[in-house]
């Protein structure tokens, strides 16, 4: 795609699955996100939040070594992983800067390494063996599940216990692409989802294949204004990052006044596609 035509592209809900939502050039605003240039990790791009994040304008990174930024104990850490025929084995991972804590998560694509990172809050704290416990409770329920009707049920029941989310659903696509309520579990007070029918152009072609691609996609903040990446154009192609791979990666403005419309503040999608088929034949 050129640099004229995708700057003319004006996308509506009339042809929203011609939207290239992996090549839209900004991402959410809770995490920075870097492209580098191997192997000497020059910052090619960057989102325009470094300000923000880490007190730097992102001008004075484009073009710089990670090196001067990091330290050196971050850099060989990250050059190890880099260095594994699968880098994803080591994500995420934890680094410093200017003192304070963040987690990283890398990538690489044909246009270069691509780095994020998220601010580690310190209020926030974990508990691994207290969700350990959790998770191990809600499989050993899963799998004891007699039947798909209940299987699916208790899927949304375990999910909303451990997210705390007010609700959490199962949308199941069909033959035509449109797309059923099957499973639902949420607080009493809100309106029930369950049973409705969704036509296929609510989730365009483009963005079914990303599930398909992608198990797991989070939204942090609907209502947050999302984060441009600097310079547009990849220096080395002329071309628009492509984030497919990205956890950062925004959303479709229509994705989210979809969103809004239904009172959503946050939202975890999780595909589920590549779970097995159980005995009786039946599956997602």
């Amino acid at each position: 795609m050129t640099q004229n035509n995708f700057n003319s592209i004006v996308i509506d809900i009339t042809n929203c699955e011609k939207e290239p939502i992996h090549i839209l050039g900004k991402i959410q605003s809770y995490g920075i996100l870097f492209c580098l240039e191997e192997p000497d990790l020059i910052i090619q791009q960057v989102s325009d939040n470094t300000k923000d994040v880490w007190d730097i304008e992102p001008q004075l990174l484009l073009g710089n070594p990670l090196t001067d930024f990091l330290s050196n104990s971050d850099i060989d850490f990250l050059i190890h992983c880099l260095n594994h025929k699968n880098i994803e084995h080591y994500n995420p991972f934890s680094l410093t800067y200017n003192q304070k804590k963040y987690q990283g998560i890398v990538h690489r694509t044909h246009q270069g390494l691509i780095l994020e990172i998220e601010p580690i809050q310190v209020e926030k704290k974990s508990y691994p063996l207290s969700f350990y416990q959790l998770l191990k409770s809600s499989l050993s329920e899963i799998q004891e599940s007699s039947s798909f009707e209940e299987l699916t049920q208790l899927i949304v029941k375990e999910v909303r216990c451990i997210t705390g989310y007010d609700r959490v659903m199962i949308y199941q696509f069909q033959e035509d692409d449109h797309g059923v309520v099957i499973a639902e579990d949420k607080k009493p007070e809100l309106e029930a989802f369950l049973g409705l029918h969704y036509p296929a152009s609510d989730i365009p072609k483009q963005a079914r294949e990303l599930y398909f691609k992608h198990w797991l996609r989070l939204i942090v903040d609907v209502q947050a204004e999302s984060v441009n990446i600097i310079p547009h154009f990849h220096p080395l192609d002329n071309q628009p990052l492509d984030l497919s791979d990205a956890v950062l990666r925004s959303v479709s403005h229509i994705h989210i006044e979809y969103l809004q419309n239904m009172g959503v503040a946050a939202t975890l999608a999780i595909s589920l596609n590549e779970l097995p088929r159980r005995k009786d034949g039946r599956g997602f």
